[in-house]
């Protein structure tokens, strides 16, 4: 496979600011039309923002959803490249979502709320305190993003992603990220209101001190109380999203 820098027409920017969604959706878009193909590596992230006009926060995010979606990996030195993923297999997701209703959304938070709370009970018992204290300082990093929502969804993403990992499986760690992925289009669409991400922040401490406390019970329940948290923010305001 190729993993030569390619030129690539990403001159026509995006006009709109920090709308990480449209940078993954250039970005699908050429894929599909196979102007990008597997092997290909995307330019650097500085690069890419000012081709496309967006702030670097809303690239990182673009490529992080990518990644979780199996589009684009990275790779040891540097540089994110596209997968060998087919049209279908790419496009298949962004269909889910497009056929997600308020049925379809309450289950994938049903699925959620077991899963993490199964990940959050085995993550007590098999993070180690290296994890842990890694995972103290993500969310210490996470209290200083409560007024810069695209920063919060990174942060949020690598405390889940910690606990993923931490859990032991890497299966589960699999179809958490997965999960994650399907309920990021209407996490979107939330008030960006500080109070919304605050919730999450408190709910995030609640489940941190359940793992550091090496609790399955009381961080099982921790991660079953915050996704419910998450769909009711997502129900509860018309046209918008949760958090997560």
């Amino acid at each position: 496979m190729s993993s030569k820098l390619t030129k690539l027409d990403f001159d026509v920017p995006i006009k709109r600011e920090s709308v990480a969604e449209m940078v993954a959706r250039r970005i699908l878009d050429m894929v599909t039309s196979r102007a990008l193909k597997p092997g290909d590596q995307l330019p650097p992230e500085r690069d890419l923002a000012e081709q496309l006009n967006v702030s670097r926060p809303s690239v990182r995010e673009a490529i992080r959803g990518l990644s979780i979606l199996g589009v684009v990996r990275s790779r040891q030195g540097g540089g994110a490249y596209i997968t060998d993923l087919d049209g279908d297999a790419l496009l298949g997701p962004i269909r889910f979502f497009l056929s997600l209703d308020k049925m379809n959304i309450r289950e994938l938070y049903d699925a959620r709320s077991l899963i993490e709370g199964d990940v959050a009970r085995r993550a007590a018992i098999n993070m180690d305190q290296t994890q842990l204290a890694a995972l103290e300082k993500t969310l210490t990093r996470q209290e200083a993003t409560l007024e810069d929502p695209s920063e919060f969804r990174l942060s949020d993403f690598q405390f889940h992603e910690a606990i993923w990992i931490g859990s032991g499986n890497s299966f589960l760690k699999r179809i958490g990220e997965s999960l994650n992925a399907l309920g990021l289009e209407f996490r979107r669409r939330a008030s960006e209101q500080p109070e919304v991400l605050a919730q999450s922040l408190r709910d995030h401490r609640v489940l941190f001190d359940a793992l550091r406390a090496r609790d399955p019970s009381a961080a099982a329940l921790a991660a079953e109380k915050h996704m419910q948290n998450v769909y009711s923010s997502t129900m509860n305001q018309p046209s918008k999203g949760g958090r997560s």
